[in-house]
């Protein structure tokens, strides 16, 4: 079978979670014998490159990006000449979804429905027809959730639409997950993910300056970058008490998530459309704070279950669940039902076996 997988970015270099699932994704494929290519953009001088896992990598030009999307019309025109069996387009994305829907060669197309539109709804008078136009041409469209599952955008896609919750890489499982933490320490909150607006990390650092002894470590980079270091030096109530890791590497992640007590994901936009991140440290023990979306991230991290559940966007509100935190047992009790509920629900091995088994289906319809 051959597989060729659509995004934006891909990892290295951009450690965000959907770049990280696709690679692992990418991989699973190769070792069941499917020859998987991934098509991106990402750089000024079109490339490729084969990795060691035997994925091969086909990164192009971009002009620079638009709301986050990028500007690149040799990725369009790369996936308008795609020949493979399988086209796994990877949305939203608009310059790559015009290329598909413009290829002529019949490739079973299967798109993942990653997130609803945030800052950028207001290009729906646009975007809207060509997304629903990839909608009806997919063989298979595939959600993380079920409020996903029911997102408006998907109803051209009606009766093609599957559940498909993300797993958790292997890669980033601890073999002794859970370490409590130092009782005389501060309590020590890990932020894993891109620095941009919907993830709420300014909101986080103002909930900083509202609680005591407690620490922060923000792994991740973005166009927030430059704000977040100037915040962090200048603000005294911040100084010291934040440290920012621009390296998202795998394995200083997953080191991460021992050295820590709870994962952060303030989120304010349904953009923010499931939480892999929040998922891959809840497999390793840690409780979970995150904000009331609507969208996946509800459902990873259930309120009194595997954490604590706040309004997006309350200051207050967040502080307070952070303080409550610091209450050994209750965070105890919090971390086993995260580690559990990750561990059973968000099986990587199970995922791939329902993303191949949907791959046959495209195919064989």
């Amino acid at each position: 079978m051959r597989i060729a997988h659509v995004f934006k970015d891909a990892n290295p270099p951009v450690a965000a979670g959907i770049t990280r699932y696709m690679a692992d994704l990418a991989a699973a494929s190769v070792a069941r014998g499917a020859d998987v290519d991934l098509y991106v953009a990402g750089v000024k001088h079109t490339r490729s490159e084969q990795r060691p896992d035997g994925v091969t990598i086909h990164r192009f030009a971009e002009a620079g990006r638009a709301l986050s999307m990028p500007l690149s019309w040799s990725l369009a025109e790369a996936t308008r000449r795609l020949d493979a069996d399988v086209v796994h387009l990877h949305s939203p994305n608009p310059i790559a979804e015009l290329g598909v829907l413009a290829n002529r060669n019949d490739p079973a197309v299967v798109v993942s429905f990653h997130a609803q539109l945030g800052k950028q709804r207001f290009l729906d008078p646009v975007y809207g027809p060509v997304q629903r136009r990839l909608m009806r041409r997919a063989r298979a469209v595939l959600a993380a959730s079920q409020m996903l599952v029911d997102a408006p955008e998907l109803s051209a896609a009606s009766g093609r639409v599957r559940l498909a919750p993300y797993g958790v890489s292997p890669r980033m499982l601890d073999a002794q997950p859970g370490r409590p933490r130092c009782l005389d320490g501060p309590l020590r909150l890990l932020f894993v993910g891109r620095l941009v607006y919907y993830k709420g990390i300014e909101v986080l650092l103002d909930a900083m300056r509202e609680v005591e002894d407690v620490v922060l470590t923000v792994y991740g980079d973005g166009p927030l970058r430059d704000v977040v270091t100037q915040r962090t030096q200048s603000d005294p109530a911040l100084c010291g008490r934040v440290t920012l890791v621009h390296d998202g590497d795998d394995n200083v992640v997953r080191s991460a998530h021992k050295q820590h007590d709870v994962v952060v994901l303030p989120s304010v936009s349904r953009a923010e459309a499931f939480g892999l991140s929040m998922a891959e440290a809840m497999a390793n023990g840690l409780p979970a704070i995150s904000t009331r979306l609507g969208t996946g991230t509800d459902w990873v991290n259930l309120d009194g279950q595997t954490g604590l559940v706040v309004a997006p966007g309350d200051t207050t509100a967040l502080a307070r669940a952070i303080e409550t935190l610091k209450d050994d047992t209750l965070r105890h009790r919090l971390a086993g039902g995260a580690l559990r509920r990750a561990r059973e629900e968000f099986s990587f091995d199970r995922h791939v076996d329902l993303i191949h088994d949907i791959y046959e289906q495209a195919l064989a319809s």
